[in-house]
């Protein structure tokens, strides 16, 4: 079998979770602060219990078109709260929140050098499941990320999630290449579903996170601070893709 491709996830991937305890508690901080300067009489508290599985919710209905899935959230919880707020208020608020989240995060050490070699001889691409385009673009911009891809699909942009098979679609039309040549890189089981049903090759990264990367929960949120993988490729770290598919 021979690897022309390796696509990979961003977050846990090449992006490595800090403590996401505090980034949910300064999440919820930034949100709070944000919705009381526009108007909320809520306390901290109560919107904790308001916001609690945030993206774990049904996408909501679009009331502009305009809006990312996560802005669309924001919109939806200012109109629960009976917030009646300008589409520029909530992207404003949106980009705030998203980046005090983002400051628990970092990049990969190694990130740089495995992209830059990988590049060399390789197809690459990043598919992602995330609400918020703007921000991951943003993001890649920043950590000078982009240059490496030669695809870049983030779900909200799509319409489709993994573990949906079909979100990688666009990658192999943008890089020419087949399924079967591929690697995916993930840090999760939906990575590995999706990648295995898409026809590729499943790697996956195994890191330590502190605290839940995916979503925002009251349970397991400290307000005072404010598949299978039996068949999988597992590494420890990104160096290791050189060992095996260079």
């Amino acid at each position: 079998m021979t690897i022309n491709g390796i696509f990979f996830d961003l977050y846990g991937t090449l992006l490595v979770y800090g403590n996401m305890d505090a980034a949910w508690s300064d999440w919820l901080r930034t949100l709070h602060e944000q919705l009381s300067l526009r108007g909320s009489i809520h306390s901290i508290e109560s919107l904790a219990k308001t916001c609690d599985q945030f993206y774990s919710k049904s996408e909501p209905t679009p009331r502009q078109r305009n809006l990312t899935v996560f802005e669309q959230r924001i919109q939806n919880l200012c109109f629960d709260l009976k917030l009646n707020l300008a589409v520029e208020e909530i992207k404003i608020i949106a980009n705030k929140v998203a980046n005090a989240w983002q400051k628990h995060i970092s990049l990969d050490p190694e990130a740089h050098h495995i992209l830059h070699t990988l590049h060399r001889s390789k197809k690459l691409a990043l598919v992602s499941n995330f609400d918020h385009p703007l921000h991951v673009h943003s993001v890649l911009r920043k950590l000078d990320l982009t240059p490496y891809f030669d695809s870049v699909v983030i779900s909200a942009e799509v319409g489709v999630k993994k573990p949906d098979p079909r979100i990688f679609d666009t990658a192999f039309e943008q890089t020419a290449m087949k399924p079967k040549e591929v690697v995916y890189v993930g840090d999760t089981d939906d990575d590995t579903k999706a990648a295995r049903a898409a026809g590729m090759v499943p790697v996956l990264i195994q890191r330590n996170c502190e605290g839940n990367a995916f979503d925002f929960s009251v349970n397991k949120h400290n307000l005072e601070q404010a598949g299978s993988r039996l068949d999988v490729r597992t590494i420890t770290k990104l160096s290791e893709l050189l060992t095996h598919f260079l």
